[in-house]
């Protein structure tokens, strides 16, 4: 058994980061001075996440679909959210959201739930050292959770998740994340489902912050664990995996389903559950979105004596939806973009520097050789590609963009991507986006990702505590390493396209003639102090 320690640090009283520094007065001379702002910086943000500022939206991952009481724990929502169950995790609501996925996991598949299941304490009986290594509000959950074992063989508690960890694995390789002082502080608490077969590791609970992470990558371990990048409450991961299942983005199935499903490379199968690439919900969330973002720069457009002509866009041109290679049939982006071709427009900027492209640019992708394509890794098959839906208007820098590798390109043009178009095994999310700037923001440590991540973060920086930001041309509103919840790292389209009616709608971006105001330049807002929160997108799966 590894490192099982009979007097866990989570019994210290903690703050939930690690070490935050003072901001340093007189230590000029031992420290350079980028090092100091980065620490400032640091210790500022951490107290935005200490007052609630910033972490608070975690609280708001709220269910769309009608609550309904869980063993009578009701389902995360507006009126029901996230509570404060004081020093402990709120174990009774988080047993009743485990039980309910199991639920659906076995009536999915046509099982029965047997009328008194086993608890996972009751099945896997922990050793007292064991029990004596966990939080005891942990104990409380695993006390209340149903063990898995009523799932047939081979068949797991949900897409991204196969059970709850055996007691004995609970502690594996644990101690290579922790400090010397912080021994059983991090529990493997489910095992992963193995949907990319290898490097998964599963849902990580911090038995000081009594906060979970759900970490797809073991490469990726150590810069989570050093850090409270997506780290939430357990129960909003598990509910966030229902709302999954509500939304029908992942569906359980019949063994007869799966074999048809197999034979689709572009279905994720774990027995019983599949994931859709994007839903209907996805798809009319997107649209809304757009009209509501159109709706808003019309209404604000100061009014001229002389009748405006509506623009031809290049999804009004049905020959557009004819190159199936850009555009597959059924796509997500063959979808939103049918969706809005009923959308006249009499502006062209739909955010600053952000237009809408004309047919002849819209052809003009980074990818349009699907034959004998030379990029080894895009190309191959159709929707193999990034597809630029709006157009970037700068002047001032080069284009395209040569600094790095952008959407798995070299040498591509600054513009607004829903990327890639098409996903394969083991991604399953074609309903996201990236807006690539024309210039490089971030490396003054004010923008973030979703996930509190400042720009530019690798995973070799887990060796540092407080990592510099880095400038980067394509971060702004992506998610980070990880959302704490799914595999998606890239931001759905529609949170975009909303975020821009919020800056409008609040009159934070201005509009003329020509539509949104501001030139491209405006997004070096994103990397300030004053105006940061404006284009950092709240955490969700």
């Amino acid at each position: 058994m590894a490192n099982i320690s009979t007097k866990p640090r989570y019994l210290q009283t903690i703050s939930p980061f690690r070490n935050l520094p003072e901001i340093p007065e007189s230590d000029h001379h031992s420290r350079t001075s980028r090092h100091i702002l980065t620490t400032t910086i640091y210790t500022k943000r951490a107290q935005l996440f200490t007052r609630g500022i910033l972490m608070a939206p975690e609280h708001h991952l709220s269910s769309s679909t009608p609550a309904h009481a869980l063993n009578g724990w009701p389902r995360i929502t507006q009126s029901s959210p996230v509570r404060d169950p004081g020093p402990g995790m709120d174990y009774e609501r988080c047993a009743a959201l485990h039980n309910e996925l199991l639920t659906r996991a076995v009536k999915g598949c046509g099982g029965e739930m047997p009328p008194e299941p086993l608890t996972w304490w009751e099945a896997r009986a922990p050793s007292e050292e064991v029990a004596n290594s966990l939080h005891p509000s942990l104990m409380e959950f695993l006390k209340r959770a149903w063990d898995e074992d009523v799932l047939p063989p081979h068949y797991r508690l949900f897409a991204f998740l196969g059970a709850l960890k055996f007691p004995h694995h609970m502690r594996d390789h644990m101690d290579a994340y922790e400090d010397e002082d912080e021994e059983g502080r991090f529990i493997k608490l489910y095992e992963s489902s193995h949907y990319r077969v290898a490097d998964d590791e599963g849902i990580f609970f911090d038995q000081m912050t009594l906060k979970a992470t759900f970490i797809e990558d073991i490469n990726d371990t150590r810069l989570i664990t050093r850090h409270q990048w997506s780290w939430m409450p357990l129960e909003v991961i598990l509910d966030s995996y229902l709302q999954m299942i509500d939304e029908g983005k992942a569906q359980a199935v019949s063994e007869d389903q799966a074999k048809l499903l197999k034979m689709d490379f572009l279905y994720c199968i774990m027995e019983p559950w599949i994931i859709h690439q994007y839903t209907k919900t996805d798809l009319e969330r997107a649209t809304t979105a757009f009209k509501r973002l159109v709706a808003a720069i019309e209404v604000r457009i100061p009014p001229t004596d002389d009748p405006t002509t509506p623009m031809t866009l290049p999804w009004h041109d049905p020959a557009t939806f004819e190159n199936q290679d850009l555009l597959p049939p059924l796509s997500f982006a063959h979808e939103f973009l049918k969706s809005i071709s009923n959308c006249t427009v009499r502006f062209r900027y739909i955010a600053p520097g952000i237009r809408f492209p004309t047919v002849l640019e819209f052809q003009d992708q980074p990818i349009t050789d699907f034959a004998t394509s030379p990029h080894n890794h895009l190309g191959q098959y159709p929707g193999n590609c990034p597809l630029r839906i709006f157009q970037v208007d700068d002047a001032e820098h080069r284009q395209p963009v040569t600094y790095g590798k952008h959407l798995g390109l070299r040498d591509i043009a600054a513009g607004f991507y829903i990327h890639p178009v098409v996903q394969q095994w083991p991604q399953f999310w074609s309903n996201v986006c990236r807006l690539l700037l024309p210039f490089a923001i971030g490396g003054s440590g004010w923008a973030l990702m979703s996930n509190g991540q400042p720009f530019g973060i690798t995973d070799s920086d887990y060796v540092d505590e407080y990592p510099e930001p880095r400038d980067t041309h394509g971060e702004l509103y992506q998610v980070g390493t990880t959302n704490g919840i799914t595999n998606c790292s890239r931001v759905q389209i529609d949170k975009v396209l909303n975020n821009w009616a919020d800056r409008v709608e609040m009159g934070d971006w201005e509009a003329d003639g020509d539509g949104v105001a501001g030139g491209i330049g405006r997004f070096r807002e994103a990397d300030t102090e004053d105006h940061w929160h404006r284009y950092w997108i709240p955490p969700s799966w």
